[in-house]
């Protein structure tokens, strides 16, 4: 998995540390992120630092409400120009629309969800990763960012009407009752906020029109030069292209990018992954893909998935999802 953070969502935690009494900075060292990234409004962790850091903290404070706590230090630059725009939205159905076109900016494995349900707006927190179980406090503080966010815009009397958490029922779910001023479902199969639709369609006070279009522009101009400085990105689309050749070694791969085979490793390296991690990830994933479209045949997606024999890519896939391409497709 090669997903990444914006280092100002890490920047929440070592400010919950820091008040809690823990030195931030050396938390930060012992789990390989370098604290110098926070002073960076620009830099990214990775999603297995992210995770990491959030088991650190939740042992290191043994704290059960530590995800509730996060959400209190959220400020705009929080999400980047996005924070500024949410806050410059003319209503909140505008803003979590906007927050779902550019939640990349804050992670690009997060996968947000808005739909009107039943006279109420759905707002769905997901990622875009099979079988990855974050830490349930950070998916606290994602539930719990969101209504403090809603809150600062539309007031403290906004309220959602239901709160839906995988987790389990903490035993401080009085505290969370408390924060959040709504039912709870816990053990639920997804991450969700429901709000009352009149609340979110009505128009803000503090809407700005050319202030959030000015900030979508640099949400905008993140988002591109991200994609062209996240080596890992290049790497999966270089992969999908080369699949059917065969053309999938790690050498070949750096010569595609016009960089060193050493080079291509570092890189890989920093951003917390590798290419052996990339190439498996995105196989699984198109194998997916592929297998739910009844067009292709077995034969074909062995090919263009660059394997050379049949049997090499339903061991695979059988490693990848526990049952065979046939099985798989005829359960569909």
């Amino acid at each position: 998995m090669n997903a990444t953070t914006l280092s100002s969502w890490a920047l929440l935690i070592a400010k919950v540390l820091e008040h809690l009494g823990y030195p931030s900075n050396s938390v930060f060292t012992s789990v390989g992120m370098d604290p110098k990234k926070l002073r960076d409004n620009n830099a990214r962790y990775s999603i297995q630092q992210m995770q990491q850091l959030w088991r650190t903290a939740v042992e290191l404070t043994n704290d059960p409400l530590l995800g509730i706590k996060v959400a209190g230090y959220w400020h705009p630059t929080t999400f980047h120009a996005l924070g500024y725009s949410w806050m410059a939205s003319g209503s909140l159905k505008e803003a979590m629309e906007r927050a779902v076109r550019y939640s990349k900016v804050v992670s690009d494995l997060v996968q947000l969800n808005f739909e009107y349900v039943n006279g109420a707006y759905r707002l769905g927190i997901g990622v875009q990763a099979v079988g990855y179980s974050p830490v349930p406090e950070s998916v606290d503080a994602a539930a719990a960012v969101f209504v403090h966010m809603t809150r600062l815009v539309y007031g403290d009397e906004i309220n959602p009407i239901l709160v839906t958490l995988p987790r389990e029922k903490p035993q401080v779910a009085k505290e969370f009752s408390e924060f959040f001023n709504a039912p709870i479902e816990y053990e639920a199969p997804e991450t969700a906020l429901f709000f009352i639709d009149e609340q979110v369609e009505k128009p803000l006070p503090t809407g700005n029109v050319e202030l959030a279009h000015a900030n979508d522009k640099i949400v905008k101009n993140y988002l591109s030069h991200l994609d062209r400085t996240h080596v890992a990105m290049q790497v999966k689309s270089k992969i999908v292209d080369l699949l059917s050749s065969g053309m999938v070694t790690e050498q070949d791969m750096a010569e595609a990018l016009n960089m060193s085979l050493r080079s291509l490793q570092r890189k890989l390296r920093e951003e917390g992954t590798s290419y052996k991690e990339i190439l498996e990830d995105t196989r699984r994933d198109l194998a997916t893909k592929y297998i739910q479209n009844s067009r292709l045949s077995i034969s074909e997606i062995s090919f263009l998935l660059g394997f050379s024999e049949i049997s090499n890519f339903s061991r695979a896939f059988k490693r990848w999802n526990g049952r065979a391409p046939s099985e798989f497709r005829s359960e569909l």
